[in-house]
């Protein structure tokens, strides 16, 4: 279902927003390893890095021993998948596969509104200077016609189209379902602390300090270091506070897109119906406060 009343063979940049002209001598990005990279891209390996060492170094090691396999190979399995599907989504190069078949990195053309009113007529683009699919936009930010186009991503540093867009979803999903696991265990250990602290120690290495009920472990097995428990209370703290701050977002996302699918549209497709329809209420407005013309 298409409810946008744009011409497909006359489109501006797909930047959301920003002017079409606005690419002038920048040249084109192949993906999210394209430099510069977003801040985003980078918090978003931050905090896999930290959800990872945290949860796997300190807070699934603590679980009780009929707990302990679950807890690294659910959660894991969803972390292992999602950092594939990631790395894919950032790697994929998502252009009209006219604008891959040429040399795009290059320098390119410049747009001028004085000869064409849009950077895509007649299925032709006038900066990437091919002809393209008719699902295919031009993304101000890469500077390259995407077929398919969503919507450019800053978390992946890259534009998701037709070609990346299920390792774009997959990655949301894995990533929701590992880190919620993850937050059930932060929770458990955290709530273990104060409720029942012995049923955390039942690895082999708290046999030599059984009589220190203040002496913990962390990065067990494999490099025990030892540690008092309020560092690990302060850590499972934030790692929840993060987490579940993360999840809510991630959570958000997915059951967006999911409405995208239900309903056969695009990212950029219901931006532009949103927008459509603000400036139909702002029009009826604008009548509404007209005084009525007496004839």
């Amino acid at each position: 279902m298409n409810i946008c009343p744009k011409p497909p063979n006359k489109v501006a940049a797909e930047d959301l927003g920003q002017a079409a002209a606005e690419g002038q001598g920048q040249r084109a990005r192949r993906n999210g390893w394209s430099w510069p990279l977003h801040l985003f891209q980078v918090t978003s390996w931050l905090l896999y890095l930290f959800y990872a060492l945290v949860g796997f170094g300190i807070l699934v090691p603590l679980l009780p021993q009929p707990w302990l396999l679950a807890g690294y190979v659910c959660p894991g399995v969803c972390f292992l998948y999602h950092l594939i599907v990631h790395l894919s989504a950032v790697s994929i190069d998502p252009a009209d596969a006219n604008v891959r078949a040429k040399n795009y990195l290059g320098p390119v053309a410049t747009f001028s509104r004085g000869q064409h009113t849009h950077i895509i007529e007649n299925h032709h683009c006038h900066v990437c200077q091919v002809d393209v699919s008719a699902r295919s936009k031009h993304c101000g930010t890469c500077n390259k016609c995407v077929c398919g186009f969503d919507h450019h991503c800053k978390w992946l540093n890259n534009c998701v189209g037709e070609r990346n867009y299920w390792h774009f979803l997959n990655s949301v999903l894995s990533a929701l379902l590992g880190l919620g696991l993850l937050l059930l265990v932060a929770c458990y250990i955290f709530a273990e602390f104060f409720l029942d602290p012995e049923l955390l120690r039942s690895d082999l290495h708290f046999d030599a300090v059984k009589n220190h009920s203040d002496c913990w472990f962390v990065f067990l097995p494999a490099a025990p270091l030892q540690s008092q428990a309020w560092p690990i209370l302060l850590t499972a703290g934030i790692f929840i506070l993060l987490s579940l701050t993360t999840v809510i977002l991630l959570g958000h996302l997915l059951a967006f897109h999911i409405y995208l699918m239900w309903n056969k549209l695009t990212t950029y497709e219901y931006i532009l119906h949103q927008r459509l329809q603000q400036a139909g209420k702002e029009s009826e407005m604008q009548l509404e406060s007209c005084p009525s013309q007496l004839t």
